[in-house]
């Protein structure tokens, strides 16, 4: 074992040097290739039209991004490895003399170069988190293309050099995909990969303050709308507001006044059987022009438009695009037996994304603060959604979609006012039911 004073100082220093220097380089590649994802492609050409040449660089670099960001990779590995190379023997060396006098007779000097190699294995590992890794990708994250212009010359250089053993590389990926029995190239670098790196660069940029907290939530909804399927986010059936097709406009008016709605589903003996769907606005429309229309039935008016119909299972972005290009307003869902499950509005699937929308006539949902801990709300509200507003941990399961569902799951049969179940730390209680249906309930920390 090599005592302190026999470890050359200056080969300590020029080892310091060498390890500083390739934390910078992988701080550079590691720009390199957030530069090139993150970077918009109509400022740099804006910048490039004003007589910019290295944004003229990663323009080109952007035409076929995988050659750059896998140079980029090669150079964040090879920094990675000759880091430890480099820097890990000669402080191993200088802290293993120190740790044995230090605990004398409990550690030999073999156990103390083991832990000493630990401890510069540690360290070495923190400052290439965070100045090889972190910092700079923040940096560039917050700014993408003034980074991308910085690095455009010498990752230039760097991509030609190494474009031999990239190409080597790209092939040999290539080959072990197809002998695994994968399909697909090995490129793909232009754009990122997954939904989940997507989250993970929206949750970046939010911690770096590049996005405002509204606009990361709303973000978040995007990507969780092209996954949800229509009979989470319908409205149940037994929620429907629907119209007997032999009801007159007076009746119909009488409905209006206490549920605003601009569609009233028509029906014909009962939900299952929806024969139309009535548009308020040309119904009023109409009585402007016609005002002695009040007893005539309002299937007599001519005003009824085909219903639309789709599946509890169809994807609600898939409906929400039919529904943009068909002018629909309202569809109604079918369960998988052909009864009306519940139905679908336009709106309800806008606020999915843009979060609750109120008017002058929505009607304020019942969450309420009792107490620390204590909160009164509509039993219909969803599990996900109570969690996500309140700040709670309600389990949630694919065998229910409601707070409501939640107790019959838990209770398994149908429970009285005033009962309640205790679910992951919380006492959920029935405060108030129409019927079968539970409308209300208290949720408190136990």
């Amino acid at each position: 074992m090599h005592d302190p004073a026999s470890i050359s100082s200056t080969n300590l220093t020029w080892a310091l040097i060498a390890g500083l220097v390739i934390l910078l380089a992988n701080a550079f590649f590691v720009v390199v290739e957030f530069a090139l994802i993150t970077s918009r492609r109509t400022r740099l050409e804006q910048t490039a039209e004003r007589g910019s040449k290295p944004a003229r660089i990663v323009l080109k670099m952007l035409d076929n991004p995988d050659r750059a960001i896998a140079a980029a990779q090669l150079g964040i590995t090879a920094s990675s490895i000759l880091l430890g190379i480099v820097a890990e023997e000669p402080l191993a060396e200088l802290l293993a003399p120190v740790l044995t006098p230090l605990f004398g007779s409990l550690m030999s000097e073999a156990a103390a170069a083991a832990v000493a190699a630990t401890l510069v294995l540690l360290i070495l590992s923190f400052f290439h988190m965070v100045w090889g890794e972190q910092t700079p990708k923040i940096m560039t994250i917050r700014y993408p293309e003034s980074a991308a212009l910085l690095v455009a010359y010498p990752m230039q250089i760097f991509a030609t050099i190494t474009a031999p053993f990239v190409w080597v590389v790209d092939r040999t990926t290539a080959l072990s995909l197809r002998l695994l029995g994968v399909k697909g190239t090995t490129g793909a670098h232009g754009t990122i990969a997954s939904l989940e790196e997507l989250k993970a660069v929206v949750q970046q940029s939010g911690q770096v303050g590049l996005i405002e907290e509204d606009a990361k939530e709303m973000v978040y909804r995007v990507f969780d709308f092209g996954e949800m399927v229509v009979r989470e986010v319908m409205i149940p059936r037994t929620n429907i507001v629907g119209v007997e097709r032999h009801a007159t406009v007076r009746e119909l008016l009488q409905i209006y006044r206490d549920q605003r709605h601009t569609r009233f589903p028509v029906y014909e003996d009962d939900l299952d059987h929806i024969v139309g769907i009535l548009s308020t606005k040309r119904l009023l429309a109409l009585m402007a022009d016609q005002p002695d229309i009040m007893d005539r039935r309002i299937d007599s008016l001519g005003l009824l438009r085909e219903p639309v119909m789709a599946p509890e299972s169809r994807l609600i972005s898939d409906l929400f695009t039919e529904m943009r290009a068909t002018h629909t307003g309202l569809v109604i869902v079918i369960d998988e037996f052909g009864g009306t499950a519940g139905l679908v509005t336009i709106e309800e699937l806008v606020e999915e994304v843009m979060g609750q929308i109120s008017d002058e006539w929505s009607a304020k949902p019942l969450m309420r603060k009792v107490d620390d801990g204590v909160y009164e709300l509509e039993a219909q509200m969803r599990v996900n959604e109570i969690n996500e507003a309140l700040l709670l941990s309600l389990p949630e399961d694919d065998a229910y979609e409601t707070v409501a569902g939640l107790i019959l799951h838990q209770l398994r049969r149908i429970p009285a006012v005033g009962e309640a179940v205790k679910v992951s730390g919380y006492r959920i209680q029935v405060l108030e039911m129409d019927g079968p249906k539970i409308t209300a309930v208290r949720i408190e920390r136990e």
